[in-house]
C-alpha cells in the first residue's frame, strides 16, 4: 500500500527529476560532505527526512493532492539565483538554490496541503546545504576571549595578540579547528530536529534552537580553557597535541548529552496516535501531475541552456605584471606570502623597502577563482591577524607570528569594474559579469613590510598603496 499509493510515486517522481536535472550541483555538494568533516552530518539528512516523511503518511495520503501552478513564480527566481551562483562559481548560492528546488517542486506538484503538512521536513532538508564556515573567523576571535576571560578569572597572567595567546608555560593558538563551527553547525541541526520531534509549541521550539545555538558557543570557549588548563597544569605534558582534539570531541558529546536532557525536561507528551482509520486513502490520478512536472522540467531545462551560453566567455588575456611591480629583485622574507591557488599568473618582488605579491585570474571558473575560501592573504599556518582597518580602496592588516615577528599589509582586488578590499563586493562584481556572459579577469595585489617597534615603515606603506591602488592599476585588467 505504501509504495503502491500515489503520494508516494509523485514525491518519488519529483525527487527522481530533481536529482536528474541538478546532478552537477548535488555532486559538489556531497563531496564536500565527504572531504570537510564539518558536514559530515549531511550524509544522514535524506534519511531523517524520509523517517519525517513516514511519521506523517496517514496525513499525507488523506488529502486531496492538487498541482499550485502559482509556485511557478517562485521555482523561476529561485532557478535565476542558482544561474547567478552557478555561473560566478559561489557554490554557496548554486547549492541552496539547487537543493531548494526540490521542495519548491513537490510543493508545486503535489499542493499546498501537501506542502503544509512536509513544511518543517522540506525546511529541515535545507541542513543539507554546506554553509557556514564563514562564521570561523568571528568564532575563533569568540572563542580567543572567552579563553582569556576565564584564564584570567582563574588568576594566570595571560597575554593576547591577536588569536595567540601566551601563558608562563606556553604559547597557545587559537586555529580553525579550535574555532567551534564543527559544534555549532551539528548542535544546531541536532538541536532544531529534538525541539520538532519533542515540543508543541512553537516558542518551545523557538527557545530551545536557540539554546543549542548559545550553547556550543559557550562550550567551546569553556573546551579552549580547559586545554590551557591542563597543559598549564601538567608542565604542558598533556593537551598540546592530538590528545587535545579527542578531549574536544568527548566533550561536544558530553555537550550534547547535557543539552538533551535539559531539553527533556520540558518535552510535551506524545500525542496519542489515533486508532481512527480515517478516509481511505485517496487514488490520486497520476495524469493530472504529468502537466505540472513537464512544466517544472522544462522551466528547469531553459535556465540550463542559458548557463551553457553564458558559462564560456571569451577571455581577457594575460595580464603582464611587469607593468605594476618591479620582479626583478626577490622578497627575502617569504613565509608571509599569500597563497592563491591556480592563478594564470603568479608573480612578486621587492622595490624600495616594500615586498609585492600579484596573483592574476584571466577567467573565472571552478577551482581557479580569484574569490576562494582556500586562498590566502598571508601564510596563515604561520601568520595571525593581530588588527585590521579600511583604508580608501584598500585594507590594511597588523600580522604577527610565534618569534614575535610583526608585519604591515595592505591589499585590494582589482577588476574592469571595481577596485576594493570587500571579497563579497568582488564576488558579486563577478557574478554579474557572468550572468552577462562577461569574462571576469580579475587580480590581488598585496603590499608588505616588516613593522618595526618605532612604526616608521607604516607611513612608506601607506604611500605605496595609495598610489598603487588608485593610480597604477586600473586599466590592466582586460586591456592588455
Amino acid at each position: 500500500m505504501f509504495l503502491s499509493s500515489s503520494i508516494f510515486k509523485l514525491l518519488v517522481g519529483c525527487f527522481i527529476l530533481w536529482a536528474g536535472l541538478f546532478y552537477f550541483t548535488i555532486e559538489s555538494t556531497v563531496a564536500i560532505w565527504y572531504r570537510s568533516e564539518t558536514f559530515a552530518h549531511c550524509f544522514i539528512i535524506l534519511p531523517i527526512c524520509i523517517y519525517l516523511i513516514k511519521q506523517k503518511w496517514r496525513q499525507l495520503t488523506e488529502v486531496d493532492v492538487s498541482p499550485n501552478y502559482k509556485v511557478l513564480v517562485l521555482i523561476v527566481g529561485v532557478l535565476s539565483v542558482w544561474l547567478f551562483g552557478s555561473l560566478s562559481q559561489l557554490l554557496v548560492i548554486e547549492q541552496g538554490a539547487g537543493f531548494l528546488m526540490l521542495p519548491l517542486i513537490i510543493w508545486l506538484v503535489c499542493g499546498n496541503k501537501v506542502a503544509r503538512i512536509l513544511a518543517f521536513t522540506m525546511a529541515f532538508w535545507m541542513f543539507s546545504v554546506p554553509v557556514g564556515e564563514f562564521l570561523i573567523p568571528q568564532l575563533q576571535e569568540l572563542t580567543a576571549d572567552i579563553t582569556v576571560w576565564s584564564l584570567q578569572l582563574t588568576g594566570i597572567p595571560v597575554f593576547r595578540e591577536g588569536l595567540y595567546i601566551a601563558i608562563p608555560g606556553g604559547l597557545f593558538e587559537v586555529a580553525v579547528a579550535c574555532s567551534g563551527i564543527r559544534y555549532l553547525i551539528a548542535s544546531f541541526t541536532l538541536g532544531t530536529l529534538f525541539a520538532y520531534l519533542n515540543y508543541n509549541s512553537t516558542k518551545k521550539r523557538a527557545i530551545f534552537v536557540l539554546f543549542s545555538i548559545l550553547l556550543p558557543l559557550l562550550a567551546n570557549g569553556i573546551r579552549a580553557y580547559g586545554i590551557v588548563m591542563i597543559a598549564h597544569l601538567s608542565d604542558m605534558k598533556y593537551a598540546t597535541g592530538v590528545d587535545h582534539l579527542i578531549y574536544g570531541w568527548l566533550f561536544f558529546g558530553v555537550v550534547i548529552l547535557i543539552m538533551f536532557s535539559v531539553g527533556n525536561i520540558w518535552a510535551d507528551p506524545l500525542e496519542p496516535e489515533s486508532t481512527d482509520k480515517g478516509s481511505a486513502a485517496i487514488n490520486f490520478p497520476l495524469n493530472r501531475a504529468y502537466p505540472s512536472i513537464a512544466i517544472v522540467g522544462v522551466t528547469i531545462l531553459l535556465g540550463m541552456g542559458y548557463k551553457s551560453l553564458m558559462q564560456h566567455p571569451q577571455s581577457a588575456g594575460v595580464l603582464d605584471s611587469s607593468k605594476i611591480i618591479n620582479t626583478s629583485r626577490d622578497i627575502r622574507d617569504q613565509s608571509w606570502l599569500p597563497v592563491f591557488r591556480n592563478a594564470t599568473s603568479i608573480s612578486s618582488g621587492s622595490e624600495k623597502g616594500i615586498d609585492y605579491y600579484l596573483a592574476y585570474y584571466e577567467a573565472n571558473v571552478q577551482d581557479s577563482e580569484l574569490i576562494n575560501s582556500v586562498n590566502q592573504l598571508f601564510n596563515t599556518r604561520n601568520w595571525s591577524i593581530v588588527s585590521s582597518k579600511n583604508i580608501g580602496s584598500y585594507r590594511q592588516l597588523e600580522i604577527s607570528n610565534t618569534a614575535g615577528q610583526k608585519r604591515l599589509i595592505s591589499y585590494a582586488y582589482v577588476t574592469d569594474w571595481v577596485i576594493s578590499p570587500s571579497a563579497a563586493k568582488i564576488k558579486l562584481s563577478q557574478a554579474i559579469q557572468a550572468f552577462f556572459g562577461q569574462p571576469q579577469a580579475g587580480m590581488i595585489l598585496v603590499l608588505s613590510v616588516p613593522l618595526d617597534s618605532s612604526r616608521s615603515r607604516a607611513n612608506l606603506l601607506q604611500q605605496a598603496a595609495s598610489q598603487k591602488f588608485t593610480d597604477a592599476l586600473k586599466g590592466h585588467i582586460g586591456n592588455d
